[in-house]
């Protein structure tokens, strides 16, 4: 009889222990932001598709690696952030904070993050414009998460639809993320997260102010990096009139 008491208390010992707290995973998110005519470069036209992978687009993250991309395209006005107490909550995700190492490039292509967390759990991070920069609009978008790099034009979802990257106006999300409830009843209805990572894009109705981005991460059962890169463009009748030399008389 006390054998099998002991037996019971070991199998009872074994269970407590596998089902203890998961163990914390590291993970890093890599953003940077360009003008939309970096793309070009390295886009074919088939890679334009929504959702296509191809040669281009890992060509490009491999020079964004090395650091062999001209610095005339890269916008520094563009940080990195981590999110609010309000966002994290109104998106469904855990708060991270962490230190953000920003790039550019003087400092290396990337901004980058690296955090612990928990498998299965989600993460968001915030990519805002300083002040009225230009350009303001939020043209492409290439991730990579768990799969190849992908290209993406963000779009509402309507019908069912599903994207990695969807858009939303600005003000919208602004007033459910001060009342909760953004994910459940909307952004989880057209955000694709089946590669692990995907973009918010806040469409901003001022047209002289800039959209703003929120990256999500789904995390992985394994260590991941997840990368970013953001095209950037101004709006069509934002273009600046052709100077037409010095009006003034002579």
């Amino acid at each position: 009889m006390s054998g099998y008491r002991g037996l019971v208390v070991a199998g009872l010992v074994g269970t407590l222990v596998a089902a203890g707290p998961a163990r914390a995973v590291e993970y890093k998110l890599e953003v940077v932001n360009l003008q939309d005519t970096a793309l070009a470069a390295y886009a074919k036209t088939a890679e334009l598709c929504d959702g296509a992978s191809g040669p281009g687009l890992d060509r490009l993250v491999a020079d964004l690696d090395a650091g062999t991309v001209p610095g005339g395209v890269f916008l520094g006005d563009r940080t990195l952030r981590w999110a609010s107490e309000s966002v994290s909550h109104a998106y469904g995700t855990v708060r991270v904070l962490a230190d953000i190492r920003p790039g550019g490039r003087r400092r290396g292509s990337w901004d980058e993050v690296r955090w612990d967390g928990k498998p299965g759990e989600r993460s968001v991070w915030v990519v805002a414009p300083g002040g009225s920069g230009r350009p303001q609009r939020l043209y492409r978008i290439v991730l990579k998460g768990e799969g190849p790099a992908r290209q993406f034009m963000p779009y509402v979802p309507t019908g069912g639809s599903r994207s990695a990257a969807v858009k939303y106006p600005l003000s919208f999300l602004w007033f459910h993320e001060e009342r909760g409830g953004l994910w459940d009843r909307y952004i989880s209805h057209g955000l694709d997260l089946g590669e692990g990572l995907g973009a918010v894009v806040g469409e901003n109705s001022n047209q002289f102010f800039p959209d703003q981005v929120y990256l999500i991460v789904q995390q992985a059962a394994q260590p991941t990096t997840y990368k970013a890169v953001l095209f950037w463009r101004d709006p069509t009748y934002n273009l600046e009139m052709p100077g037409l030399g010095d009006p003034r008389p002579r």
